[in-house]
């Protein structure tokens, strides 16, 4: 990443940075082949893929790997949050790429790291998951469920994550306060308008993949109307944007 971020930084010496580490290799070249991230011919290559991708997917990519590595290790009981982590991040790119004064790299961040929290407290806390499954059937909270019965939320993990991991602060509170719905009608100065963009689009992005994935939308009419304001959006635009990105994933 302090690479990416030179200005004499190029395609080569990037590559020569992954080249080193085979622990980033094989999982980039397979993330750079998969259907989400839509190359036309396959990267053989880490320089190929580098090319073609460009600097900053590459370096989004890179972080995905590096964060799936980092949390639960080669461990395959993640797998499946991983995937659909890395999912919501796609759809969240598309998504930011609707509006202008979002960037998209902070879009795909903030829907890749949102979560992050949880396989941490799951390594944890070994009753973890049967803890929440039960009290969630109850219609609790998660982070109330968190708080009282570990004493921490996986907000709170992962906004520690992400800070450790130098993401920009906006990214780090976004990931912090992703399940509160009143930070939109917030008039707190830590509760700004680029942190209520990453929340709404975090929120949307999960909306489109519940949907692909046919699942139940666990917060989304929590936040729908807050979002809809927040981007003076109305239900048919959104509607329009969903069946859009739904195409895209089903097409992969």
């Amino acid at each position: 990443m302090r690479e990416a971020k030179r200005p004499s930084a190029d395609f080569a010496s990037i590559s020569n940075l992954i080249s080193r580490d085979a622990g980033i290799v094989g999982p980039l070249l397979k993330l750079a082949n998969s259907p989400f991230v839509g190359l036309k011919s396959k990267a053989t290559s880490v320089f190929q893929a580098v090319s073609v991708l460009g600097m900053q997917n590459t370096v989004n990519l890179v972080q995905n790997i590096a964060l799936r590595q980092s949390i639960g290790g080669a461990s395959q009981s993640f797998e499946k949050f991983w995937e659909r982590s890395s999912m919501s991040a796609t759809v969240a790119e598309k998504v930011a790429a609707k509006f202008p004064s979002i960037a998209k790299d902070d879009a795909y961040i903030a829907a890749l790291f949102h979560d992050c929290g949880i396989p941490v407290l799951m390594m944890k806390y070994p009753d973890y998951r049967e803890t929440l499954m039960e009290q969630c059937k109850q219609g609790r909270p998660i982070c109330d469920i968190e708080n009282d019965s570990f004493s921490t939320s996986h907000t709170v993990v992962g906004n520690m994550l992400t800070r450790s991991w130098m993401l920009p602060a906006h990214v780090c509170k976004a990931i912090l306060y992703h399940h509160d719905s009143t930070v939109f009608n917030s008039s707190e100065e830590h509760h700004g308008n680029d942190i209520c963009n990453l929340i709404g689009v975090v929120h949307m992005a999960e909306r489109i993949v519940d949907e692909h994935l046919n699942m139940t939308s666990k917060e989304w009419h929590q936040f729908e109307e807050e979002v809809f304001k927040h981007f003076e959006m109305s239900a048919q635009e959104f509607f329009e944007l969903k069946q859009d990105v739904l195409a895209f994933l089903n097409d992969e």
